[in-house]
């Protein structure tokens, strides 16, 4: 049986890991080992952890930096063949690991499984497809897979080999990148549609919070067109469109640059102001002939 590390970030997650935890001892498959990164947690997050008798587990805390940086702290401590995420809020099927491991060929470089908001119902004996790299960007764009890291079964020395990291930069989009960062060096994927991977909507937990970092989506965006632009053209205007009109609030992003009584950064002001205008005036248009650049 190979070895596969599991990584699971924590912030203030008292309310909830002892169940994310349970679930993951709970695995058929039973050759893992589980990382847990407390991110300056200021509950009762790392008592609740020390409690755990479970050669298995390893508990590493650190200052608050963070999902990414506590993600990439697993990441550098992890062992063996496969490398997994799951949030500290979120719990898994018991046949979790193996039915990822199980959908690993030989060939297969990427295995992701479904998944659904805790304890919804859902339909079991779904079907399996293989889809090669530039599908793969493609399904990520219309959620037929999604751009999350926690429903994934990756190759360890594919990450560390071509050091794919989660940007520290990022607070927001971090996983979707890196997701597409992994994809670059992928030419099968297998996709199982059962869903083995249960979320809970948190707003506390680490991979939730909003730490007033409102340029991040953006960011991400400039780093996703790169890689688009390369693996995936016919998607770029997609990825345009997505990342500034439908899923970021630019009237938000102008106001948090003007807060009252603090000074305004008139740079990046200006540049998000006209993207505003940009996007009000046939935002079609403007995303096939031009791109925009800071």
């Amino acid at each position: 049986m190979e070895l596969i590390t599991i990584i699971i970030p924590v912030y203030n997650g008292e309310n909830y890991i002892k169940k994310c935890i349970d679930s993951i001892l709970k695995q058929t498959y039973s050759n893992f080992l589980l990382i847990v990164v407390d991110d300056g947690s200021k509950d009762h997050t790392r008592e609740i952890i020390k409690d755990y008798e479970d050669n298995r587990i390893k508990f590493i805390h650190t200052k608050h930096f963070g999902v990414s940086n506590a993600r990439n702290i697993g990441i550098d401590q992890s062992q063996g063949k496969y490398i997994t995420f799951v949030d500290a809020d979120d719990e898994v099927a018991e046949d979790f690991l193996e039915s990822l491991i199980n959908n690993f060929g030989k060939s297969v470089d990427l295995a992701m499984c479904s998944y659904s908001k805790i304890y919804k119902h859902y339909t079991k004996n779904k079907n399996t497809i293989f889809i090669n790299q530039k599908e793969a960007y493609k399904y990520i764009l219309n959620n037929k897979i999604s751009g999350y890291v926690w429903n994934k079964l990756f190759l360890r020395d594919t990450i560390i080999k071509n050091k794919v990291y989660f940007s520290t930069k990022l607070s927001m989009g971090e996983d979707m990148l890196f997701v597409s960062e992994y994809l670059k060096y992928c030419k099968n994927i297998k996709v199982d549609f059962n869903k083995k991977y249960y979320y809970r909507k948190n707003e506390n937990q680490v991979t939730n919070k909003y730490d007033g970092n409102t340029t991040s989506v953006l960011f991400s965006w400039v780093a996703l067109e790169k890689i688009y632009e390369k693996k995936c053209p016919e998607k770029l205007i997609e990825i345009k469109y997505r990342y500034l009109k439908k899923k970021y609030e630019f009237e938000k992003i102008i106001q948090d640059f003007n807060p009252p009584k603090m000074k305004i950064d008139y740079e990046k002001f200006s540049f998000y102001q006209k993207i505003k205008l940009k996007l009000h005036k046939r935002f079609a248009k403007i995303i096939v002939k031009s791109k925009i650049k800071k």
